[in-house]
């Protein structure tokens, strides 16, 4: 049935869940939705969000460059484009109730700055807008922690107080997190204009931390901190297991919130074995902070919990203690 159709009977494929909490435009429920759309569902956030929508009962349509051959079950639909062309996109979208936008060039050094910015940008503003354009009611696109672009910057900068927030300084020096900023900015100018609601969630580091018993982490882990100390600061030794990405998109559909800035969601707790004060003090000794107790992340996650309802659950103290860093290890780079 068409969605103009669906609407002027007043039964669009929005779902009211039971439990409370949330915001609902209607009801103050939280919402759920029969029919999604997740581009770049092959990736690593991608495959996990739609095995986590498919079981939760929903109908899955994957809008992928890779058709991610046995990846998905027969109860996902997978499309072969780019989200880059709008005819395709319209395809894509046509009787879908929401959208999880999470294609594009995930990360700095994997194309060129050019082939980065054009795609994470123009893919992120064509599918939002379209959706909008088609009547779907819910996006929730993938933004980062790179959205300030301290991160990645060439300069030895650091966020201006800790715990930090979604609202700390920014500036840009990289291709990558400039337009990961931008999408947020194009979130909200179509959020403004649109009766879409739109989420964007800011994803830290993100990976399957249970893989190979947690070593796999546990040596990208080493790796960061040998190679980009500052950087690992900066995201105030983040991380999210991919499960809770997944998690954390499902609670996002779930919300009306503000199209931008995302919302910062990580694990509770660093990967270091040492406290985060221990840790600040050695790593960001002239920063302003208030005291984070324990292991705590330096982050500010009250808009994650506010907003979305969502705490992750899979923390790698649980999974592979051993892979905890201990800053000791690392000492002679604590200066850059």
């Amino acid at each position: 049935m068409a969605r103009a159709a669906r609407k002027a009977n007043g039964t669009s494929g929005r779902r009211e869940a039971t439990e409370d909490g949330g915001r609902d435009r209607g009801s103050g429920r939280p919402m759920t939705f029969e029919r999604i759309l997740v581009t770049g569902g092959s990736g690593l956030i991608g495959r996990s969000t739609v095995r986590e929508l498919v079981d939760s009962g929903a109908s899955v349509t994957v809008l992928d460059r890779d058709r991610g051959d046995g990846a998905f079950d027969a109860r996902v639909h997978v499309i072969e484009g780019d989200v880059t062309d709008p005819g395709t996109i319209r395809r894509a979208v046509r009787d879908q109730d929401a959208v999880v936008h999470l294609a594009g060039i995930p990360g700095p050094r994997i194309a060129d700055d050019v082939t980065t910015y054009a795609v994470n940008t123009v893919g992120t503003y064509a599918v939002l807008s379209i959706a909008a354009e088609c009547g779907v009611d819910k996006a929730v696109y993938a933004s980062s922690i790179n959205a300030t672009g301290l991160p990645l910057n060439d300069r030895p900068l650091l966020p201006e107080r800790y715990p930090f927030s979604e609202s700390t300084i920014e500036d840009f020096t990289d291709a990558y997190s400039l337009s990961k900023k931008a999408n947020e900015h194009a979130a909200a100018q179509i959020g403004s204009r649109t009766a879409m609601n739109i989420t964007g969630i800011r994803f830290p580091l993100v990976r399957d931390i249970t893989l190979d018993g947690g070593r796999r982490f546990a040596e990208h882990l080493d790796l960061l901190m040998r190679d980009d100390p500052r950087r690992a600061a900066c995201e105030g030794w983040t991380y999210l297991d991919v499960a809770d990405a997944a998690r954390a998109v499902a609670a996002a559909l779930a919300r009306d919130t503000p199209a931008a800035p995302g919302i910062l969601v990580t694990a509770p707790r660093t990967y270091l074995r040492d406290d985060t004060e221990r840790a600040l003090a050695r790593y960001a000794p002239g920063v302003e902070r208030s005291l984070v107790p324990g292991r705590n992340v330096p982050v500010d996650l009250r808009r994650c919990r506010d907003l979305l309802r969502f705490e992750a659950s899979t923390l790698l103290d649980d999974v592979a203690p051993e892979a905890l860093i201990t800053i000791d290890d690392y000492e002679d780079l604590q200066q850059w």
